[in-house]
C-alpha cells in the first residue's frame, strides 16, 4: 500500500483528476447569476455577509407599506390568486398574518372587518368537520390549519365559537393511518415491515401509489400523506385542546422514518430532504417532545449548510437558490430546536448568522411599494411576504432577556417588540389566547356535566 501511495505515476493521475474542470450546468449558472445580483446589491447597502456583525448602517422593515400592501388585497384581491382560490383559507392566513407583523404599536384590526373573516371561515367549514380549500368543496387537512390559525389569528369569541371542534375532530381521525389494514390490494412493506405503499384502483388517475404508514394522516380523502398533514393535524388539534393519544400514535415513528442520509426530512419515506417538510417534522417533534428520538445532529449539519455563504438567506433542499419564504422554514428551526433544548445556541445567539438573513430579506426582497419577494428580480406575494417577515422577526432572537439581534436600531425599533411563536407561526400571545378560551371552555362543561350528575 505504501509503494502505491508514493508512486509519482499514481500521484500525477490524481492531480490530472483533479483539474479537470466540468462543464457548469444551468443551475450553475443560475446560481452565479444570483450572488452576483445580491453581491451588488449588498454593496450599494455597505454590507457583506463575512462581517455582518460591522455593518453599521440603515435597514428598515417597511411596517405601514406592508400593511397597506396586505389590506388592499382585503379590499380587492389580485387577479394573480385566483389560482389559488382552491387554497382560499391560506389567503386569509396570509393576510392575517403580514397585518399583525406590520401593524403600529397598540393598533387592532376593527370589529367589523374581523367579524368579516369570521363569515368567510364560516362559508369555508365543512358541516362533516374541517375546512374546505373553496366554498362547497372536500375538507383538505391543509385548508383545515390555515382556517384554524386564521380563526386563532383573529382571536374573538365569534371566530372560536365558529370552529365546531366535534366534527374536527372526528375529520381528524378519520384521515390518520393508525394500523397496517390493507385497504386495496397489491400491498407491499419495506424489509422491517414498517412502510405501507399500496395501489390504488384503476379509476383513480391522481396517483399509481399510495403511502399510508401508521402514524401518518391522509391530507383529504384518499389523499397523499406526508409531513405536512401531520403538522397541520397536530397543531390545528392542540391549539384547539382537543389533542389526544388517537391522534399522536405511531406519529413520532413515521417522522422518524422520514429523516433522510442527508440529515433532513422528505415528505415521506425515501425522499429528498426538504426545508419545509424538515419544518413540520421538527415543530411536530417539538409539540410531542420527542426532539430526542432522531439524528439531531445530521439534521443539525443538514441545515446548517442551507445557509448561502454570500447570499445571507436560505434555500431549501441541497444546490437550491435562495428563497426568502425559508427565512421561515429553514430560520424558524433554529428557534424550535432552542425550545427542545437550549444546548442548541451559542453565545447567547442561535445557530446561524441571524444578521446576514436580515440583510438579505430587508435589502434584496422587500419592495418600495410593499410586499416581499423570493429574490431580486421576482415579484412580491403574500405568500412570501408572511413567511419572510416570519423569519425575519424570528431571526431577532436573542437569548439573553430583553435584549434583540438586529441589523440597526430602526429594526429593532420597528420589530423589536413582536413575540413570533415558531410552532404555530402566530404571535405567541394569540397562540396562549386561544389555548386559554377552548381549556377554560373544556373546563366549563366538565364541571357543568359534574354537577348534573
Amino acid at each position: 500500500m505504501e509503494n502505491i501511495i508514493n508512486n509519482p505515476n499514481v500521484q500525477n493521475k490524481s492531480e490530472e483528476k483533479d483539474n479537470i474542470e466540468l462543464p457548469l450546468t444551468e443551475t450553475d449558472y443560475n446560481q452565479i447569476e444570483v450572488e452576483n445580483t445580491i453581491l451588488k446589491i449588498f454593496k450599494e447597502h455597505g454590507f457583506s455577509t463575512s462581517t455582518s456583525e460591522l455593518f453599521s448602517g440603515k435597514a428598515s422593515y417597511f411596517n405601514s407599506i406592508h400593511y397597506k400592501y396586505a389590506y388592499n388585497e382585503i379590499i380587492h384581491l389580485s387577479s394573480d390568486y385566483f389560482s389559488l382560490i382552491s387554497g382560499f383559507p391560506w389567503i386569509c392566513f396570509w393576510i392575517l398574518n403580514i397585518l399583525e407583523f406590520s401593524k403600529e404599536k397598540n393598533f387592532d384590526m376593527n370589529l367589523d372587518l374581523k367579524l368579516k373573516f369570521v363569515d368567510v371561515l364560516k362559508e369555508l367549514q365543512n358541516p362533516e368537520g374541517g375546512f374546505y380549500g373553496f366554498v362547497k368543496g372536500s375538507s383538505h387537512l391543509i385548508s383545515t390549519y390555515a382556517g384554524v390559525m386564521s380563526v386563532a389569528n383573529l382571536a374573538i369569541p365569534e371566530a372560536y365559537d365558529l370552529i365546531d371542534r366535534k366534527k374536527l375532530k372526528e375529520f381528524l381521525l378519520k384521515m390518520k393511518n393508525n394500523d397496517i389494514e390493507f385497504k386495496q390490494k397489491n400491498t407491499f412493506l419495506d424489509k422491517n415491515n414498517n412502510f405501507l405503499i399500496y395501489h390504488k384502483d384503476d379509476k383513480n388517475n391522481c396517483s399509481k401509489f399510495f403511502t399510508a404508514n401508521p402514524g401518518s394522516f391522509e391530507n383529504h380523502f384518499n389523499g397523499e400523506s406526508d409531513l405536512r398533514s401531520i403538522y397541520c393535524a397536530l397543531t390545528s388539534a392542540y391549539i384547539l385542546n382537543i389533542i389526544d393519544d388517537d391522534l399522536t400514535k405511531n406519529v413520532v415513528e413515521y417522522i422518524r422514518e422520514c429523516q433522510t442520509y442527508e440529515g433532513g426530512f422528505g415528505p415521506e419515506p425515501f425522499c429528498e430532504a426538504h426545508g419545509g417538510y424538515s419544518y413540520c417534522a421538527i415543530a411536530s417533534l417539538i409539540l410531542l417532545n420527542s426532539l430526542d428520538k432522531i439524528n439531531v445532529d445530521a439534521f443539525l449539519r443538514w441545515l446548517c449548510m442551507r445557509q448561502m455563504t454570500k447570499e445571507g438567506g436560505f434555500n431549501g433542499r441541497t444546490n437550491k437558490l435562495v428563497d426568502s419564504c425559508y427565512s421561515f422554514w429553514q430560520g424558524s428551526i433554529f428557534s424550535l430546536l432552542k425550545m427542545g433544548d437550549e444546548k442548541f445556541s451559542f453565545d447567547d445567539e442561535l445557530l446561524y448568522d441571524q444578521l446576514s438573513l436580515q440583510a438579505y430579506i430587508l435589502f434584496c426582497c422587500q419592495e418600495e411599494n410593499g410586499g416581499i419577494k423570493d429574490k431580486p428580480g421576482k415579484y412580491p406575494d403574500l405568500f412570501h411576504t408572511n413567511y419572510a417577515s416570519s423569519g425575519l422577526i424570528l431571526s431577532m432572537e436573542c437569548l439573553v432577556d430583553h435584549c434583540k439581534v438586529a441589523l440597526s436600531n430602526e429594526l429593532e425599533k420597528e420589530l423589536g417588540d413582536k413575540k413570533h411563536n415558531p410552532i404555530f407561526n402566530l404571535e405567541d400571545e394569540k397562540v396562549q389566547k386561544c389555548l386559554k378560551y377552548f381549556k377554560m371552555k373544556d373546563n366549563d362543561k366538565n364541571n357543568e356535566e359534574k354537577k348534573e350528575e
